[in-house]
């Protein structure tokens, strides 16, 4: 990806003119809590910087993905999915990134709080390529309303394919879809999981059997796949990884 391909990553709906370099030299407390995040999770988690079009901060973790390290990834940049993304899905990249901040910018500024994007493609460490879930949400923004700092996120995904272009705002059951094909937000509410689908992906989760969990909580073992079965299909779930990592994502466990 050459430089200016790397620019339409940088459109009006994202520009940022109004931050004081001496805006720059407040943020290491902000790094720092950021740092000591990443302790305590396996998600790679870097900072983008629409104003200096730059990555501000990138975790360890990376390495494991892509074979770089964090600080190589700081010095790329935007260069980064050139590098280590499939070039046919660097254009997906470049609509969504498109597509989203006009999503943000059409909302009035006092409903913004609150917004996060997320979508799946694969990173490549050299003949291997691995599915990543990549959040992205605003860390600092403007008086404006603009984002200034985004905090994004990375974590390998159970998806079947590229994309999954989500919009959400926390707390909320709405959600916004990206259609591809007809380059429109689709409005859709999340499924709600009941009682006996939580306990039984909770337990999934723990390392409990099918027949542990049917014995242990006293449900018979076809009423508990009979409830598998049913919650595959609200998840549009292939097997219980898919659907524990679904459910994660958007955070209905």
């Amino acid at each position: 990806m050459v430089k200016a391909n790397i620019d339409k990553y940088f459109i009006s709906a994202n520009a940022v003119d109004d931050i004081p370099e001496s805006y720059y030299q407040k943020l290491e407390p902000v790094l720092q809590t950021i740092e000591a995040f990443t302790r305590n999770t396996n998600k790679v988690v870097y900072v983008v910087d629409y104003l200096k079009k730059n990555f501000l901060y990138a975790s360890a973790g990376i390495e494991e993905l892509c074979g770089i390290t964090k600080e190589e990834m700081e010095e790329m940049g935007y260069l980064f999915h050139s590098h280590y993304v499939p070039k046919e899905e660097q254009q997906m990249l470049l609509e969504l990134n498109k597509a989203g901040f006009e999503f943000y910018e059409s909302l009035p500024k006092e409903e913004r709080e609150g917004y996060f994007i997320s979508y799946d493609f694969h990173l490549m460490k050299g003949d291997q390529v691995t599915m990543i879930h990549h959040d992205l949400t605003y860390l600092i923004t403007t008086r404006k309303g603009r984002i200034w700092l985004a905090l994004c996120t990375m974590s390998p995904s159970s998806s079947m394919h590229a994309g999954n272009i989500i919009m959400r705002k926390e707390g909320s059951r709405t959600i916004h879809e990206y259609n591809r094909e007809t380059h429109e937000w689709i409005e859709r509410k999340l499924p709600k999981i009941n009682p006996m689908e939580r306990l039984m992906l909770t337990k999934l989760m723990q390392g409990y059997t099918m027949e542990e969990i049917s014995k242990n909580e006293n449900i018979s073992l076809n009423t508990l796949k009979a409830s598998k079965r049913l919650l595959f299909q609200k998840l549009n779930a292939h097997n219980i990884s898919q659907a524990i990592t679904y459910c994660m994502n958007y955070k209905l466990i």
